[in-house]
């Protein structure tokens, strides 16, 4: 008989007082009843620094050509968890497709074993596995007004001072970029995988009300290989 996994306790990754602060104000009017405990309780559960950047400071690669603004499926993946809201996957963000849609160097690849959750598909068997110097980042997007955060799984061995490092670059229609960047802290959550917090992503959304996103994940501190599982983006704006 095949075992359950359980959803852990907490989300995997908290966010800074003041990133905290701007996105439980940015929430508030479209919060599900009832979460706003959930998501007090998680935010003291783990450690994360988020930083934005000034408009200019990062830099989208832009790997591979963008993904245009269109109507994408949507499901609510993360709602054993407390969360409702509805997401759609970034391109090739199980990565049951091996590699497509993504840049890999410094020897992160895709492997066998998936989340235990199965939430992108009870058929899925893959994983993007990132060991101690290595970088992925993700095919850039189009995003809308309200497509402003990202959500993943990770699994992590609990490595005192292990950091990934994730970083969300966007890009506008004109050129401009900025970055938040968020570090996953390897002894901050239990052992495996688990969801991470709601992620948010810069606004360089302008007159065109769209702006390109690019994901990127490292390693950083005491070496330790991280793997990382369906990644997701949260379109409370539908086309």
């Amino acid at each position: 008989m095949a075992l359950k996994a359980n959803p852990p306790r907490f989300p995997l990754f908290s966010a800074s007082a003041s990133e905290r602060t701007r996105r439980l104000a940015s929430d508030r009017t479209r919060r599900p009843a009832g979460s706003r405990s959930r998501i007090l309780r998680a935010l003291g559960a783990a450690s994360l620094a988020a930083t934005m950047l000034g408009v200019g400071a990062g830099s989208a690669l832009a790997f591979g050509s963008s993904v245009p603004c269109a109507t994408r499926a949507e499901s609510a993946v993360f709602g054993q968890w407390g969360d409702a809201f509805q997401y759609f996957t970034a391109p090739n963000g199980g990565f049951e497709a091996g590699t497509t849609d993504w840049l890999l160097t410094g020897g992160a690849n895709v492997n066998a074993g998936n989340e235990p959750f199965k939430v992108g598909g009870a058929t899925h068997t893959k994983s993007l596995r990132i060991p101690n110097g290595a970088t992925a980042e993700s095919r850039t997007i189009c995003v809308s007004r309200g497509e402003d955060t990202i959500r993943l799984f990770v699994s992590n061995a609990r490595v005192a001072g292990s950091i990934l490092h994730v970083e969300a670059i966007v890009r506008s229609s004109t050129g401009q970029t900025a970055q938040t960047a968020f570090d996953v802290n390897g002894d901050a959550a239990p052992a495996g995988w688990s969801p991470t917090m709601r992620l948010g992503i810069p606004n360089l959304l302008g007159g065109s009300g769209t702006q390109e996103l690019t994901l990127r994940f490292s390693t950083r501190g005491t070496a330790a290989t991280w793997l990382v599982d369906d990644v997701y983006v949260d379109p409370f704006k539908s086309y």
